[in-house]
């Protein structure tokens, strides 16, 4: 059974109180200050490992602006170190004037700070060399010539001083031109006591490495492709506690021939970690100590008012207007104020809603997604004696499937629709109603139920299709007295011709025969104007008598009967008329061109008597199925604002070609327009015409 008003308004609403006043339970408010708490804390420990890292990369910054200042120290000292060996070399060749003879011992090359001195002839052969220890004599005798470094021949170019490689090891060697072509080379070879001085003048662990062979590939290259392609210097972080510089070092022709590795430590760096990680311990302690007890706080505050306002709106939830005694002048006792005014609100509005309802004279009901009624009115009951609470069994299996059918095609796009259907009763008389059906859809696009009202039209529709049945029969009554009228134009037409006509002709052949017979002038004047009144009534009689149905029009069709009809009317109006007809245009059933030729009289008389136009065109035209006319003229246009429906007293005559074109099946177009009128009509071809006419 369907539920009533007053019971589905109660238990709707307590659901309503229930759904929208009941407050939820602790753990809503605590989960949302447990993620507000955790949010801030996350917020603030993440501000604090940004504010560190900004710091430590400032940290690292600083370190990376000395390592290249250490690299520039270090790189200067490279560029100067060839020029002691430049001022010991020449020295020793100002001093042997004679030429280089005799090559310096071990004990002055120790003097001179030079590992070996080598002498080498015009040709670029080696002659002789002397070491300072048997070290340098293994790495020199082990590695390519120098002269190969300096040239030979025309192509020297001296003095020439730089680094080359001896062996692996990277050598500074100074070349200059001595007596008779011959050229003297000095050098100071950079082992292990050597690289060893360095460490302790830079306070970084320094190497080399030679390119000799040397293969690019993988990250581990990054250091030398960087300085191969920008500049000779690149640090990087190898570790949190080291930071490596490279050196590009280029031989004495230019090319890169190794690289210089310095290594230091990063003290700065890891006290600031240090000083970081404590900085963060601290805070990371103090913040959440700070939000445990915020918690605490707002648990034993605000979340005790909330949830002892909830219990009473939940005891008072079954009964409105609500009575909530909640003290206190906080936001909270304002909302149960608030919620003591909804309630009181609801209560009213249910109240007027029910009484609304009602009293309407519609079928009112609303129903679940499953078609289960959750509310009707009286009219509802009382028309469809509703059992089982279903939709589908208070309605005819056909009214129901339509309904459903209705309803499953709205969407949220279309959530409303009106349409007329019939119900058939019991002993099968039939009902007609206008039904609108709305849907209601949740924001996730999912079907929350629908509603259905209908209002009985029965009366309506059976006073429509009495009045269409009227109009069929005073459409067919119309076609009947035009078939009438045309009928008897055409047999008062024949009349006029045959008798009348005739008779006016006998009685000219007569006054012609008693013209000798008059004496004197008086009456021969008076028989010859008889005559000629005679002749004019006959020409006149024949005029009308082809007006009222042109003999033409049956004999040899419709498009000689319109140039005869448009020849006359030009001299009777003085409006010129240009007919244009399609040669060869075929011949139309009897009623279809007594149809056009009629139009064609009604619209020229409307052009001769309101449209003051001074030409009119006609063309006639028969393909793609259908008969086309067209009639315009270059006259004032009819006054009125719709050329379709012109003004009171001069719309029979278009009332009149609309009645003969609807029982042919034609259909006419009128536009106006301050240059003239022009009247348009689409006849389509019957079975008869198509069949003897290819153009139709």
């Amino acid at each position: 059974m369907a539920r009533s008003p007053d019971a589905l308004g109660g238990r709707r609403r307590t659901g309503l109180v229930t759904k929208v006043l009941q407050l939820p339970a602790q753990s809503v408010y605590s989960k949302a200050l447990t993620l507000f708490v955790a949010f801030s804390f996350l917020l603030g420990v993440s501000v604090v490992v940004l504010t560190s890292e900004i710091i430590l990369r400032e940290f690292q910054e600083t370190e990376r602006q000395e390592m290249i200042g250490t690299l520039q120290r270090f790189n200067l000292m490279l560029s100067r170190e060839t020029r002691p060996l430049e001022i010991a070399t020449t020295d020793w060749l100002l001093r042997n004037k004679a030429g280089p003879q005799s090559l310096p011992d071990s004990g002055a090359l120790a003097a001179m700070q030079l590992d070996f001195i080598s002498l080498a002839g015009a040709s670029g052969r080696i002659r002789a060399t002397t070491f300072r220890n048997s070290e340098a004599q293994d790495v020199f005798t082990s590695s390519t010539p120098w002269t190969r470094w300096v040239g030979s021949g025309s192509g020297r170019r001296l003095p020439a001083a730089g680094f080359v490689l001896l062996g692996n090891a990277l050598t500074a060697i100074v070349c200059q031109q001595a007596d008779k072509g011959e050229v003297v080379a000095g050098g100071r070879i950079f082992d292990r006591d050597s690289l060893a001085f360095l460490e302790g003048m830079f306070g970084a662990r320094i190497s080399f490495a030679p390119l000799r062979a040397a293969q690019v590939s993988g990250e581990s290259d990054e250091p030398l492709l960087t300085m191969l392609a920008r500049n000779d210097f690149f640090v990087r972080v190898a570790g949190p506690n080291e930071l490596v510089g490279h050196i590009l070092i280029r031989g004495i022709n230019g090319i890169p021939i190794g690289q210089m590795k310095l290594a230091q430590p990063r003290p700065l760096y890891a006290e600031g970690l240090q000083a970081v990680q404590v900085f963060l311990t601290v805070l990371t302690l103090a913040g959440g100590t700070l939000f445990l007890v915020m918690w605490i706080l707002l648990d034993r505050t605000i979340l005790a008012r909330i949830r002892d306002l909830t219990k009473k709106v939940e005891q008072e939830k079954d009964s409105l207007p609500l009575r909530i005694s909640f003290a206190g002048s906080d936001e909270l006792a304002t909302l149960a104020r608030r919620i003591e005014d909804l309630a009181h609100q609801l209560d009213r509005a249910q109240s007027s809603y029910r009484a609304v309802v009602e009293d309407q004279n519609e079928i009112i009901c609303r129903f679940t997604p499953g078609f289960e009624l959750s509310f009707s009115n009286g009219i509802f009951q009382r028309t469809f004696s509703p059992q089982g609470g279903l939709l589908q069994r208070c309605l005819p299996a056909a009214t129901f499937d339509l309904l459903s059918k209705k309803f499953g095609a709205l969407d949220p796009a279309q959530q409303l629709e009106t349409f007329n259907h019939q119900i058939l009763d019991q002993d099968g008389s039939a009902q007609w109603f206008r039904s609108t059906l709305r849907a209601n859809f949740l924001p996730d696009g999912s079907c929350a139920g629908g509603q259905w009202v209908a209002a009985d039209i029965t009366s309506q529709v059976q006073a429509q299709q009495r009045l269409q049945t009227s109009e069929m029969q005073l459409r067919t009554l119309s076609n009947r007295l035009m078939r009438l009228q045309d009928d008897e134009r055409r047999k008062i037409a024949r009349e006029l011709h045959d008798s009348t006509a005739q008779s006016l002709s006998a009685l000219e052949m007569n006054m012609s025969l008693l013209e000798p017979l008059a004496g004197d002038e008086y009456l021969q004047r008076i028989v010859a104007e008889t005559r000629q009144i005679a002749r004019d009534c006959c020409m006149e009689l024949r005029t009308i008598s082809y007006l009222l149905h042109p003999p033409l029009l049956d004999e040899v069709g419709l498009p000689f009967a319109l140039e005869w009809f448009s020849e006359g009317y030009t001299k009777r109006t003085e409006i010129q008329i240009f007919p244009d007809i399609m040669p060869g245009f075929p011949r139309l059933e009897p009623e279809v061109e007594t149809t056009i030729f009629r139009i064609v009289q009604e619209a020229t008389s409307n052009i001769y008597r309101h449209s003051g136009a001074t030409r009119a065109w006609i063309s006639l035209k028969a393909n793609a199925g259908a008969v086309r006319l067209e009639i315009r003229d270059n006259g004032n246009g009819i006054p009125s604002e719709d050329p379709a429906h012109p003004p009171a007293g001069k719309g029979v005559g278009f009332a009149s070609m609309r009645e003969r074109l609807a029982h042919i099946g034609g259909a006419i177009d009128i536009r106006s327009s301050p240059y003239g009128v022009s009247l348009s009509v689409k006849i389509p071809c019957h079975g008869n015409d198509a069949k003897k006419n290819p153009d139709c």
